[in-house]
């Protein structure tokens, strides 16, 4: 696989510049570091920017969708992060693989829970995010996606 981009919210968990919730930096570093197994390149805009501490808010939407364009799969932590659903979106519209990972006590629109009608979609639902199970039943799917 050549490359796996991390979708996943960012502004509501900046305060000034700095990223307010160790538990998801903790996830989504151990989730980097699994897509890093599997492809050359990982894109994560979170270490891009430094988890706020060098936010790009004029020219993060233009490098996002550059970065979209030569992916092969998208990883997604939607939550109720509306970048993250424009991310989605150009990931459906592009076609690229896309995993899901879901909060069970959430309500989802279905054009995010409904994606895999329209694209290669996959969904990890969770209860708890810290979960390992979580992180291992992502990588089962990564795996498996990168030998179709």
């Amino acid at each position: 696989m050549e490359k796996i981009f991390i979708a996943c919210p960012i502004s509501k968990y900046i305060n000034n510049d700095k990223f307010i919730n160790n538990e998801l930096k903790i996830f989504i570093e151990n989730l980097y570091n699994i897509c890093q197994k599997y492809a050359d390149k990982v894109f994560l805009a979170l270490r891009r920017e430094e988890y706020g501490k060098k936010l790009m808010k004029d020219k993060c939407t233009e490098l996002d969708f550059e970065e979209m364009k030569t992916t092969n799969m998208v990883v997604a932590i939607p939550e109720d992060s509306k970048g993250t659903g424009v991310e989605l979106g150009w990931a459906s519209c592009m076609n690229k693989k896309i995993i899901l990972i879901l909060d069970c006590n959430q309500r989802y629109t279905p054009l995010i829970s409904g994606l895999n009608d329209i694209t290669n979609t996959e969904i990890v639902w969770y209860n708890d995010i810290l979960d390992k199970n979580v992180l291992n039943k992502v990588e089962k799917i990564i795996r498996k996606k990168c030998e179709e």
